[in-house]
């Protein structure tokens, strides 16, 4: 299988993924081969006007994991502070590229390099029930052609809006669960147009900007898109959208 059919193999499959341990491991069965170890989801809440990591799903080692928060993840990590303020996305050397690093921003990344977490790649999640995840792989070499890029950013979406259900993170989804027969009504090609961008791992808002509409106006065709196909989230109404063939 090529990556691009391994990783819709991902998606379709991660839906009726059961426990937080298949998860991770039927997502590193995917990255594994691009050279990566280790993945982290991240999911964050707002306290008392700063971000904090609520819950996680991670492999990371214990001291890796004790030694990041000690350090003080949102004043420390160059990468957390990219994706979280400027809802980025990229390998570490791009998102931290003309940073000035200081003494606490180069600890933690040099004890990444020494828990074998030397590259990575990370991006921000807004999830489908609310809320935003960071969500990262990382390894001491990894694949950053053009189609890696493409998976992961899919992977992540699906990964860390699969990982909240199952924690339960964030307000109930927009719609109740996901209907197995034929959508209640067609979609619009502006709504199919969001779907599609959606199924490539754009947010919300990039898909905003690619369509030069506001957020606000996407947001009201997401959930317009969740209706009519009577899906739970939007991993699945990408998944419905595949199997009845109205995106590829």
């Amino acid at each position: 299988m090529t990556l691009a059919e391994r990783t819709l193999a991902f998606a379709e499959q991660a839906a009726d993924v059961q426990t937080r341990k298949s998860l991770g491991a039927r997502l590193m069965s995917l990255v594994e081969p691009l050279g990566a170890s280790t993945y982290a989801c991240l999911y964050l809440r707002r306290e008392r006007g700063s971000v904090v990591i609520d819950r996680s799903l991670s492999n990371v080692p214990r001291q890796w994991q004790e030694l990041y928060l000690e350090r003080g993840y949102d004043a420390a990590d160059p990468v957390f502070q990219g994706v979280v303020r400027g809802g980025a996305y990229g390998y570490w050397d791009e998102l931290t590229r003309g940073m000035v690093l200081n003494r606490p921003m180069r600890e933690v990344m040099g004890a990444a390099s020494e828990h074998r977490m030397r590259q990575g790649f990370t991006k921000r999640v807004t999830l489908d029930t609310g809320g935003v995840a960071v969500m990262m792989i990382a390894g001491m070499d990894l694949e950053k052609d053009r189609p890696t890029r493409a998976a992961l950013r899919m992977a992540f979406d699906v990964f860390a809006n699969e990982g909240a259900r199952m924690l339960k993170v964030g307000p109930p989804g927009a719609a109740a669960g996901a209907g197995e027969g034929e959508p209640a009504q067609d979609l619009s090609k502006t709504q199919l147009k969001v779907l599609l961008m959606r199924s490539e791992g754009m947010s919300n808002k990039q898909v905003a900007q690619m369509l030069g509409r506001h957020e606000k106006t996407v947001e009201c065709h997401v959930t317009e898109i969740l209706r009519r196909l009577e899906a739970r989230n939007m991993i699945d109404a990408i998944r419905i959208a595949t199997r009845l063939k109205l995106i590829l």
